[in-house]
């Protein structure tokens, strides 16, 4: 999808009579007393003229747009007009003609930073769901049409845009940067070469913010496919929320354990001569190697194999003593549960082992960090995860399916299961991860 640049985004609307415009560039005030002589001096500075002052609770803010781009003082900006009609923060779209759509809304008050424009369909929904997945729409009245997936609520803009309804407040100002007009025109020339340079330098800014944009859109499409890919394996649903919980995209260990068992059962100790050595499981294969005895092929390995497993096995270069086959697996990712404290889940696990004549080795692992999505004008920020993580390794001549039946599940993970040959006997190790809150 070709994004629209942002200058497509200045337009002209014409609603009862009155002319509105859209597409405003705003940019925070920080000087309550004198913000007109700051809004100046930022528009002087980057080639911009015609302005909207919007004076939310919170924060002053000033929406720049170009005269030559049709806007004109005595027009009203429409951010700002429908802001007026709100008691509270909104966010509205509406249907202006075929597959362009109008976006207006507030968070805290203030006009949100890329949500005054004139766009497509397709861009319009992906703004409205980035806003909902920033939460900004958690307290806003919000309005659109059909399509966007949200419920459809009455929205009448020439009852909102009444003559009676508009302020003086609302209508965009000239600024002519402390000029007379025959200074202006005395000094065009001069002053037109460094305005084309200044509103060059705001273009190319606003298509830094817009990349910016674009590349919050592309995350939050990424996390939305890897959310729908892990639901497809899920138990139960999962929210985005879970995405950023390990323990929710692993499978719990029974569910880990039946899936092994049963791909184990297929493993002959024997195959034409090749003797079973080792077997390693983690849910998504399970990875076989046998070892050449007597006179027995690979040749004849391949043909045999070839009965009892889908893939083609892998001969290792050691003279073509050893062979590995893999039977791939799908098992159902766990539950986002809420964690147990630290103390009682880590008491738990190993009272277990311990019960089961089996001595566990704990440690403490580093929790993965936290990459938040970025906002308009924020970069992505890395947190520490308010959990703490620990892993687990245990060994036993007894089946997993026996030695793992009553493990505790909450907040803990087997990840890995390994089975081996010995002298003739068969010894299990198993290894985990164990997610708890902190202290």
């Amino acid at each position: 999808m070709t994004r629209p640049d942002p200058a497509s985004w200045v337009r002209v609307l014409t609603y009862n009579g009155r002319k509105f415009v859209t597409g405003l560039y705003w940019h925070p005030l920080s000087t309550p007393r004198q913000f007109m002589k700051e809004a100046r001096a930022y528009g002087k500075e980057h080639g911009l003229d015609i302005v909207a002052i919007r004076e939310a609770p919170t924060k002053i803010q000033a929406g720049f747009v170009a005269k030559k781009l049709g806007a004109v003082k005595g027009m009203y900006s429409m951010a700002t007009a429908l802001a007026g009609q709100f008691d509270a923060d909104f966010v509205a779209c509406w249907k202006i003609d075929e597959d362009l759509y109008a976006i207006a809304g507030t968070a805290e008050g203030a006009i949100i930073p890329g949500g005054d424009l004139v766009t497509t369909f397709a861009d319009a929904k992906q703004r409205i769901t980035v806003l909902q997945n920033r939460g900004l729409l958690k307290n806003a009245q919000l309005f659109v049409p059909e399509g966007f997936g949200f419920d459809v609520r009455p929205f009448d803009i020439e009852e909102l845009l009444a003559p009676k309804r508009l302020r003086n407040g609302y209508k965009l100002r000239q600024l002519t940067f402390g000029l007379s007009r025959k200074e202006l025109v005395t000094v065009g020339v001069c002053t037109g070469l460094l305005i084309g340079a200044g509103m060059g330098f705001h273009l190319w800014q606003s298509h830094q913010e817009e990349l910016a944009r674009q590349a919050a859109l592309e995350a939050e499409r990424q996390r939305l496919a890897e959310l729908a890919a892990k639901n497809a394996q899920a138990k139960s649903p999962l929210d985005l929320a879970a995405l950023e919980h390990p323990w929710a995209s692993l499978p719990d260990t029974q569910d880990l354990v039946k899936a092994c068992s049963k791909a184990e059962r297929v493993l002959p100790l024997s195959i034409t001569g090749w003797q079973f050595e080792s077997a390693t499981c983690d849910g998504l294969a399970l990875a076989a190697t046998y070892q050449r005895a007597g006179t027995s092929t690979a040749k004849q390995f391949t043909e045999a194999s070839a009965l009892l497993f889908e893939e083609a096995p892998a001969f290792l270069i050691d003279d073509g003593n050893t062979v590995g086959v893999r039977v791939p697996l799908k098992v159902a990712i766990g539950s986002n549960e809420e964690l147990p404290s630290q103390d009682q889940v880590l008491q738990a696990v190993t009272s277990y082992f311990y019960q089961q004549g089996i001595a566990p080795r704990l440690a403490p692992a580093q929790a993965e960090p936290i990459q938040q999505l970025p906002g308009n004008d924020q970069p992505a920020i890395t947190v520490t995860p308010p959990w703490t993580k620990f892993t687990f390794h245990a060994e036993s001549t007894l089946p997993p399916v026996l030695s793992l039946e009553d493990l505790p599940g909450i907040g803990v993970r087997t990840t890995l299961i390994e089975t081996t040959l010995k002298n003739s006997q068969l010894a299990w190790s198993v290894a985990g991860e164990i997610y708890a809150k902190p202290q």
